[in-house]
């Protein structure tokens, strides 16, 4: 919002929540709606429609038609029945826009990265607050399961937290951890997860992912700004960086310096002011 204020444009926010049914908010036509949403509106605009204007989608959920990839596979199956009713898209990276542009080659497309502003990047906090070892927060997978299964059998202490948590609750449990993991739900699509990783990053706790494609494009580098490796290999890098404060402290330092570098809103805010007038 602040972007779009700061250029002149009249901006009215509108919290569409997390709930999967139920109509769309009436809040009149606008020129331009743009729909910073998940899955859990995807549903609805199949079901009731578009709001009323021109619609530019900001897609930060990952897309595919792999049959085996059963969530992923789910979000796209959900995507497509609306996705002929959209004016454009801001795809998170690459792989969205290649999916986009070969389903949907008349679709606007441009990439847009999630984006933290500097205000919402809090520096890593003491040794002395970090009250959990390892945390986990998603909606469960048969890998994810499996990684809570790894974890119990190696004794390092994680938390996988199933239930929805999001905004000020998610921030403070993932500050207080002293890593925060990313783990793919589909093991056939391991896109890079912006979200979780970001997030992370800007609550000033370290990363340890599953190994995941998209990294480079980014200037992200494994063992500098996160570790990444197999499923199984997870608990042991896990304990690694538990017993190294100080590599925790250097790598949420570096993490912090590319989020600022490579993910703010000042590096992409005239990418998304020219996408928007474009459709305008």
């Amino acid at each position: 919002m602040g972007v779009l204020l700061a250029a002149g444009h009249e901006v009215e926010y509108v919290d569409l929540g997390t709930e999967k049914q139920g109509v769309l908010p009436d809040v009149g036509a606008a020129d331009i709606n743009l729909l910073v949403v998940g899955i859990y509106a995807f549903e609805r605009f199949g079901k009731h429609g578009l709001p009323r204007g021109k619609n530019v989608l900001w897609m930060l959920d990952p897309l595919t038609r792999n049959p085996q990839a059963t969530v992923h596979g789910y979000k796209a199956g959900l995507f497509d029945a609306f996705a002929p009713r959209l004016d454009a898209v801001l795809a998170m990276d690459q792989p969205i826009e290649d999916y986009l542009r070969l389903h949907y080659p008349s679709l606007a497309v441009s990439q847009l990265p999630y984006l933290i502003a500097d205000i919402h990047i809090r520096a890593p906090g003491p040794e002395s607050a970090r009250t959990s070892d390892v945390l986990f927060i998603g909606h469960p997978s048969p890998p994810r399961e499996e990684a809570e299964a790894l974890f119990r059998a190696s004794g390092v202490k994680a938390e996988f937290v199933w239930a929805g948590l999001w905004g000020k609750a998610r921030e403070e449990r993932l500050r207080h951890a002293r890593i925060a993991l990313t783990i793919h739900a589909d093991p056939q699509h391991t896109y890079f997860d912006q979200f979780r990783t970001l997030e992370a990053w800007a609550a000033g706790t370290v990363v340890v992912s599953q190994t995941s494609d998209g990294l480079a494009p980014h200037g992200i580098t494994p063992g500098e700004h996160l570790a990444t490796g197999a499923l199984a290999e997870l608990p042991s890098l896990c304990q690694s960086l538990l017993n190294d404060a100080d590599r925790r402290q250097a790598m949420a330092v570096a993490a912090q310096a590319l989020l600022r570098k490579q993910f703010s809103v000042q590096r992409w805010q005239a990418h998304m002011l020219a996408a928007m007038a474009s459709v305008s």
